[in-house]
């Protein structure tokens, strides 16, 4: 929720506003956007007033999670003449609110690829990254993978962009030497799913892992003998995310996992899930190329 007082001075004293909080969605059992708070009031070009505040949406009417973590909202703001203000559709963050004085639309980015991207910006490590581990390209990526897995807290290989909308196709083709190299759905070590290219003693495989607590289990396995390149496909929506490998006999689903396990309902934190690209070796490096990536929110 968001309260507020007013004074005179910065210093106060201060009297608190009467209908306190000016803002909040924890009374509307089942609506979408709920954690309402943080917010800071801005005026706009054209003198209206605005609060930017923090919330998030959970992933169903009666489904009380969240895994796209803390995200920014607009509400409107309207001053009294008493000098008092009011917030929201009668103190309420709506899902959607007309903005008149902005000059056109905002479009939001709809597709994700390593040629609209910036390294330096849009990607984000885990922890401090060991540089010499990662080369970039404009339509690839290439990582050696090490002895710090997923589940470690040191740094592994990684690489990964904030999921923004639960709706989307993630898509890579990844090829490797020898060890494991994927993408994975990454709320922390100890709450992921994965999706990997794995080379055993005899044959490439591509696996979907989940990893939830203590709780890690491979869940398919798909052998494509020699071919050492796959496509790696996931499909989410709010409640699930779907694993598929592209193989040139089609497209073999391998199973799914629940958001809510990747929740900050289930795992704490509140920043929310990474979609990553990663590599891991438990001897020598490995090699793996990251190619004709696509991340479409739908």
């Amino acid at each position: 929720m968001v309260t507020y007082a007013r004074g005179k001075s910065p210093y106060g004293p201060f009297v608190s506003y009467a209908l306190n909080p000016v803002l909040t969605n924890r009374n509307l059992g089942g609506y979408e956007i709920q954690g309402v708070g943080h917010g800071d009031l801005i005026k706009a070009p054209d003198g209206s007033y605005w609060m930017l505040h923090l919330g998030f949406r959970q992933t169903g009417k009666w489904t009380t999670f969240h895994h796209l973590g803390r995200e920014v909202f607009l509400t409107p703001v309207e001053f009294q003449e008493d000098g008092w203000f009011t917030a929201g559709d009668k103190g309420i963050t709506r899902e959607q609110v007309d903005v008149p004085s902005l000059l056109s639309p905002q479009q939001k980015k709809a597709e994700y690829t390593f040629e609209n991207t910036d390294w330096n910006i849009d990607w984000c490590y885990l922890r401090h990254p060991y540089d010499n581990k990662y080369i970039f390209f404009q339509n690839k990526l290439i990582l050696f993978g090490t002895g710090q897995s997923l589940n470690d807290v040191d740094s592994p290989t990684f690489l990964g962009l904030r999921q923004k909308e639960f709706k989307a196709r993630i898509t890579c083709k990844v090829t490797i030497n020898f060890g494991e190299a994927g993408i994975t759905i990454y709320m922390d070590e100890n709450h992921h799913y994965d999706i990997a290219l794995i080379k055993t003693d005899e044959s490439y495989q591509v696996i979907e892992r989940l990893c939830i607590g203590n709780i890690k289990s491979v869940e398919a396995v798909y052998d494509l003998g020699s071919i050492t390149t796959a496509r790696l496909v996931i499909d989410s929506d709010s409640q699930q995310y779907n694993f598929s490998v592209v193989t040139t006999d089609g497209v073999y689903k391998l199973g799914y996992g629940l958001t809510r396990y990747l929740s900050s309902e289930v795992a704490g934190g509140f920043t929310g899930v990474m979609i990553g690209l990663y590599a891991f070796s438990d001897s020598i490096p490995n090699k793996a190329e990251f190619t004709d990536f696509s991340f479409i929110y739908q």
